[in-house]
């Protein structure tokens, strides 16, 4: 009886941490603001518990061609916004490689080509935000 209790507290649990990246149409902030893009620190070879760690917000009309301090190369999964597109740059004032990112879940970024060899984990240096 107490391993099936423990059981159901572990698997209970595993159900908690799945749910860490949130739906696209749910970005927001506590106010209601809708969210742009919410980029985060942390991936994880399970995507169900990718979006961890700490995490960057961005809101429609942001133009960022330095991205925050400390946040420079650091981002390795993101969420964008229902109807937004998150464009970001490899290098700062909006230079290097581009790509453009539309609405919903890119778990890890190590699986986003960038060039020939290169990937889009922890790459991002500068970005521009857009919601319709």
């Amino acid at each position: 009886m107490k391993a099936l209790v423990l059981t159901i507290a572990l698997l209970m649990t595993m159900a908690g941490v799945r749910a860490q990246c949130p739906n696209p149409s749910d970005l927001k902030t506590e106010d209601g603001t809708k969210i742009c893009a919410r980029m985060y620190e942390n991936d994880h070879y399970y995507y169900d518990q990718c979006c961890g760690g700490n995490y960057l917000d961005t809101f429609s009309g942001d133009d960022m061609p330095l991205i925050p301090k400390g946040w420079n190369d650091r981002i390795s999964s993101l969420v964008v916004g229902s109807r937004c597109d998150l464009t970001v740059w490899s290098r700062s004032k909006k230079e290097g490689t581009k790509r453009k990112f539309s609405a919903g879940i890119q778990y890890r970024l190590k699986d986003v080509a960038k060039g020939l060899f290169g990937n889009w984990d922890n790459s991002i240096s500068s970005y521009y935000c857009k919601c319709a």
